[in-house]
């Protein structure tokens, strides 16, 4: 007899007894409360696994780096830019980034991918590293780790670039509406004031 023919009469022969027994009370949504309880309780787990890597540590080691290089990258992709604007974009980034949207976006995409047992889980090994302590994860969330290690990076490149380009963008137009001669290509007003 194939399997499938099994499987088939298993579920046929318990369709009868399925019948007779009494039917089950529709259970209850889960209040808004509880829900948002959940959705709490991950968000700090996610928060706190986020501060025991030391995201945001990390963050302020690299910030410089980062803004040399967004100040970089506007200049490549603009030579004729007025040099005053890349030096205001790259001071006024430095005043306005919050290192807090970083790290809770962070957070944020660890709660895709985790439960909130997993994430004490992971920050509980994290703290034992760091203190020297050994600390192992259960196989299951090893693997879970290993296999979502890419896509979480990606979705975290995705989610700080993003805050990264709207601050970006919002400081350029500040800057652009503060000082519009410095949009101008330094080669036009050098060209325009031979002129005059």
């Amino acid at each position: 007899m194939r399997t499938t023919d099994l499987i088939l009469m298993l579920s046929l022969a318990a369709m009868p007894a399925a019948a007779q027994q009494p039917f089950p009370a529709p259970t209850a949504a889960p209040s808004n409360a509880t829900v948002q309880t959940t959705q709490t309780a991950l968000h700090q787990s996610a928060v706190k696994f986020v501060e025991a890597s030391d995201t945001r540590q990390r963050l302020e080691q690299n910030l410089d780096r980062l803004l040399d290089d967004g100040k970089q990258s506007l200049i490549k992709r603009d030579p004729l830019l007025n040099p005053k604007f890349a030096d205001e974009w790259e001071k006024r980034m430095r005043q306005e980034v919050n290192l807090d949207e970083f790290v809770d976006a962070t957070a944020r995409v660890y709660e895709k991918y985790y439960t909130s047992e997993e994430l004490d889980q992971l920050t509980e090994a994290q703290l034992a590293r760091k203190q020297g302590r050994p600390s192992s994860l259960p196989p299951q969330l090893a693997e879970k780790v290993k296999t979502n290690s890419a896509p979480v990076q990606s979705d975290i490149n995705t989610e700080t670039s993003l805050i990264g380009s709207r601050l970006s963008i919002a400081v350029g137009q500040e800057i652009e509406k503060d000082h519009p001669a410095w949009v101008k290509p330094v080669k036009q007003r050098t060209t325009t004031t031979h002129k005059s």
